[in-house]
């Protein structure tokens, strides 16, 4: 709060000046009318009131305009990251236009806890020095992983089912970004990196096969321009019914490969269409067969006869009878199978 405070009382005195400034200015102006004569003053007089004027009909008003930006602090450990920080510290302190001396107070003063003291204890050179401060915290608090781990997570990243390609793209940049911070030296073609290991990991197999094509038609393209950068916006990794229609506007000319991938993605619909009746008709079967289950249970449903000596009650292996000869006038061989089980 008392921060806040003493930012406004300096903003204020700041307007007050500029306030006083402008009013010299104007009095300046208002003497070279005088100077000039009536003609001067005549023909200026449409355009430009005079001070008393504007005394008369407007009240004197101090606005208060945050016109700088207010950095945050770092701790080291919670809230914002080192890199953000440092992103937003570097851009306040150019629209201060301070000096280099000024530059490494402006940081000292914006770090807090475990940050501020691990400054503290650096010797007079690097505490003077913003690039030694900043390279500094980096060490402590920038990325824990190595150049080949980062490398690593960003070539094995591959797009999730249910994940967008707005969404798998933003991933696959920020590990590249990780991984440019970490590099011992610039990284070439980084741009191209990118754009391939976006087509490479596409979870849906018909649109990586178009990107691929459309790379091959135009080699010189990126992830974040032209038609690549449309297949971005799309929702999710579901081929298109037309080949190569997203981010395509009118009057650019389509890839040759074009009516080649619309007659597969045709013969895949005409394929789709036929294992869909098939799963109809085994639909249908299974639902008969269900329907006819009660009814063979209700036949088979009478008294259980032995085989051996034609007695109800149970069967031939429990039966300690004798055994009695089967006539044929009484029932069918089949029959019988069916009652004894």
């Amino acid at each position: 709060m008392g921060d806040e405070l003493q930012e406004l009382r300096e903003l204020m005195l700041q307007l007050r000046a500029e306030n006083e400034k402008l009013r010299q200015e104007w009095a300046t102006v208002d003497q070279v009318e005088i100077e000039a004569g009536p003609s001067y003053t005549s023909a200026t007089s449409a355009n430009v009131p005079s001070s008393a004027t504007v005394g008369d009909s407007t009240t004197e008003r101090f606005v208060f305009v945050p016109r700088d930006r207010k950095c945050p602090k770092f701790n080291g450990r919670t809230g914002i990251g080192i890199n953000e920080w440092v992103e937003e510290a570097q851009a306040c302190m150019r629209v201060r236009h301070l000096s280099v001396a000024d530059c490494a107070f402006f940081l000292f003063d914006h770090l807090e806890g475990e940050a501020r003291e691990e400054i503290r204890y650096r010797s007079a050179g690097e505490r003077e020095n913003p690039e030694k401060i900043i390279s500094g915290l980096r060490e402590l608090y920038g990325c824990s992983r190595s150049y080949i781990a980062l490398q690593q997570v960003f070539f094995s990243r591959r797009q999730h089912e249910g994940e967008t390609l707005l969404e798998f793209s933003l991933a696959l940049m920020g590990l590249l970004e990780k991984v440019k911070q970490c590099s011992p030296s610039k990284l070439l073609n980084a741009d191209r990196i990118l754009r391939d290991q976006f087509v490479e990991c596409v979870y849906e197999s018909s649109l990586r096969r178009e990107l691929k094509q459309f790379i091959r038609h135009y080699p010189l393209s990126t992830l974040l321009e032209g038609t690549l950068s449309g297949a971005r916006g799309r929702s999710h990794s579901v081929p298109l019914v037309q080949g190569l229609q997203y981010g395509v506007k009118g009057g650019v000319h389509r890839p040759e490969g074009e009516a080649s991938s619309h007659s597969e993605l045709s013969e895949l619909r005409e394929m789709f269409k036929t294992q869909q009746k098939q799963l109809d008709q085994l639909t249908q079967s299974i639902a008969r067969l269900c329907d006819s289950g009660p009814r063979t249970s209700q036949m088979r449903g009478g008294p259980i006869i032995c085989r051996r000596c034609h007695k109800p009650g149970y069967v031939a292996r429990e039966c300690d009878d004798v055994r009695v000869a089967f006539r044929q006038g009484d029932v069918s061989e089949h029959e019988w199978a069916a009652s004894s089980g």
